[in-house]
Formats: structure tokens, C-alpha cells, sequence
């Protein structure tokens, strides 16, 4: 809604929390990429930007699916690796499906150990959380409410 402002929430520690929900589906997509590795493509599950903001330093993570084409190039001395993006969307039809990754779509600002999330982001942290937790999948993992 236009001229209307989201509340932020810090997460003490988030950062470190977050990295441990996401660490199970990080791994299956390192796994894919390894299976899909001969087809010149590579999916990033993660794209950060660091931005200094007022003498801060903040690290922008925003989960989503992040294609590239991986081409080699040999130069004098070693053989250097290209990284070309090429969307959002898997590039090739004939590849498999990739792993679901249960915060696409979210993005968090770190601030050292912390996280900034909006409350939209928040809700939807807690739910993955509890979600895996009831499964056994992570254990420990706590955000509150």
C-alpha cells in the first residue's frame, strides 16, 4: 500500500537460526547441482549484497532460485570459470526439477549475528520453523512470537 510503512522486527541471533533452517535444503541443492553440473548450468540458492549504510554494515540475503550458465575459459597461466546469469527461471526444459527450498521468495537484512525482517517474513520464518521442527528436521530452532 502506498505511503504505508512495514514495521521492523530484529531477531537476535536470527542469523545463525536462519542458516540452520536453511542448511538441510542447501545441501540437496548443492546435491542437484552436482547432478546437473555437465549441462553448463548452476542454481544459487542464495543472493547477498553488502551495502554500508550509515556507517553500518548491513548484508541484504534474499532466498530464491538464481540460474547461471558456467562457461570455461582457458587464459596463460589457468583455466578461469565465467558466471553469466540468466534468470529466475530453470533454463532448460530437459533439466530436472530442482529442490524446494522453503524460504524463496524471502529476504532478510543481517546486521553481524542479527537479522531485520519485516513482519510478512517474520510469520512466515516462524511457520517454516515449525513446520521442520514437527517433522524432526531441526531441533532447537526457536523464534517466538
Amino acid at each position: 500500500m502506498p505511503g504505508r510503512t512495514r514495521k521492523s522486527l530484529r531477531i537476535k541471533g536470527g542469523y545463525n537460526l536462519l542458516m540452520s533452517i536453511f542448511s538441510p535444503y542447501r545441501k540437496r541443492i548443492y546435491k542437484y547441482n552436482e547432478e546437473i553440473r555437465d549441462s553448463g548450468y548452476y542454481l544459487k540458492p542464495i543472493h547477498v549484497v553488502y551495502r554500508l549504510l550509515e556507517g553500518r554494515k548491513l548484508k541484504y540475503v534474499y532466498f530464491g532460485r538464481y540460474w547461471y550458465r558456467v562457461y570455461k575459459t582457458r587464459g596463460k597461466e589457468r583455466t578461469k570459470l565465467r558466471w553469466i546469469y540468466v534468470g529466475r527461471d530453470k533454463p532448460d526444459p530437459h533439466l530436472p526439477e530442482p529442490p524446494i527450498n522453503p524460504l524463496e521468495g524471502l529476504a532478510v537484512v543481517a546486521e553481524g549475528e542479527d537479522i531485520l525482517v519485516d513482519e510478512r517474513t517474520f510469520e512466515a520464518l516462524v511457520k517454516i520453523a515449525e513446520n521442520l521442527a514437527s517433522r524432526g528436521l531441526i531441533q532447537g530452532v526457536e523464534f517466538g512470537r
